[in-house]
């Protein structure tokens, strides 16, 4: 008889009926097993790798390996386990971010203590602490990490529960920069003090909707006669595939846009397909975008009174005036390339004219022919 052996068996996304499902494998008596553990838009992959290591526990208690799991402190687990694992699945991006965050913020405090020790309490302690700092953005991630760290810990029999998962972000933290977006006739006027390439660039953002890093990974193979095809993104030299699936798309470019790009077109040395639409010096490589809103976009803005506005900015103003325009939600997420929810609530903002015309409207609609009573 085979002798059983300790497992963790495999977890990947599978398609089916046009629906993502987390797909469980593993064996057991010899022969593979498989489970679908749920939707990939209602479970995080965490989750299911907690579910699929309960699947397992009693095969591996049978089998009699590793009865004893290896003792983690906080930090060993996060450096020799959780950052190895989520590496292979991080973007350059969002690991340098979230490295940082964890690094920075989580090790100090927890990272000598035994993994099994922490508590809910301690870590809530954290957040709360945290929070009279940092931004609530800030201390979500935060949060995030911490249920993510314990989940795979679950996984991997480093603890027996997840002591993350009721923690909750305070209610009063730092309060974040002021969300503001560019008026029409800020767009004016900042489009009077750039040159071409930089108003181009600037376009690109607040009227397209476009991220600083797709803006400058695109190619010339990328341009059609009325759109642009986002296919890479470049983030602080790294050129990789867009942020996400949804950021794989078709842009629609403005007429004004277009015009400025066949401008800024015949000025271009380089038409091979490969070719970067915004190159550096040496023409190798896209334009650094650090540099480029430092050096040529940022002085000009600020003469203007304009210093406050970034790449950010560009994308919220899009999403802000296009609703203004009349232009329907799901339009607008799709040439922004995320969800419907994140458009409305993280990007699109109203201005005090658009809550005193419904203010007014509503007025109109309770006391017809503008009677205010009393």
């Amino acid at each position: 008889m085979r002798r059983q052996r300790f497992q963790r068996g495999s977890l990947r996304p599978r398609k089916r009926n046009g629906k993502r499902y987390w797909y469980a494998q593993w064996r057991e008596d010899g022969r593979l097993r498989s489970k679908e553990l749920g939707l990939c838009s209602e479970m995080t992959k965490g989750k299911a790798e907690a579910i699929l290591a309960e699947i397992l526990r009693p095969l591996n208690e049978k089998a009699g390996a590793r009865t004893t799991p290896q003792t983690f402190t906080f930090e060993s687990f996060v450096r020799s386990v959780f950052l190895e694992v989520r590496r292979r699945e991080w973007k350059a991006s969002t690991a340098m971010t979230s490295e940082a965050l964890i690094t920075t913020h989580l090790l100090p405090e927890l990272g000598p203590l035994p993994l099994k020790s922490i508590t809910r309490e301690q870590m809530q302690k954290l957040l709360d602490a945290k929070a009279r700092n940092l931004a609530e953005s800030v201390v979500n991630h935060l949060r995030f990490h911490l249920r993510d760290i314990f989940n795979l810990a679950l996984g991997e029999r480093a603890v027996e529960y997840n002591p993350a998962l009721a923690l909750h972000t305070p209610a009063k933290c730092k309060p974040g920069k002021e969300r503001r977006v560019l008026t029409a006739a800020d767009i004016r006027s900042a489009l009077g003090v750039l040159p071409v390439r930089e108003r181009l660039i600037f376009r690109f953002g607040v009227f397209e909707g476009m991220r600083p890093g797709e803006i400058l990974g695109l190619q010339i193979q990328d341009l059609r006669t009325q759109s642009v095809l986002v296919q890479r993104r470049v983030y602080k030299g790294d050129i990789d595939s867009p942020k996400t699936k949804r950021s794989i798309r078709e842009v629609a470019m403005t007429e004004g846009t277009r015009t400025l790009l066949q401008e800024w077109l015949e000025l271009l040395r380089d038409q091979t397909p490969t070719a970067w639409v915004f190159p550096s010096e040496t023409g190798r490589t896209p334009l650094s975008r650090d540099n480029l809103w430092r050096r040529s976009i940022h002085p000009r803005l600020r003469e203007i009174g304009l210093g406050w506005v970034n790449f950010q900015v560009l994308r919220r103003s899009y999403a802000t005036l296009c609703r203004e325009a009349g232009v329907d939600a799901k339009t607008r997420a799709d040439q922004m390339g995320h969800h419907v929810d994140v458009n409305e609530n993280e990007y699109t903002m109203t201005t005090l004219a658009a809550r005193l015309e419904a203010s007014r409207k509503l007025e109109t609609v309770v006391t017809p022919e503008n009677v205010v009573t009393g």
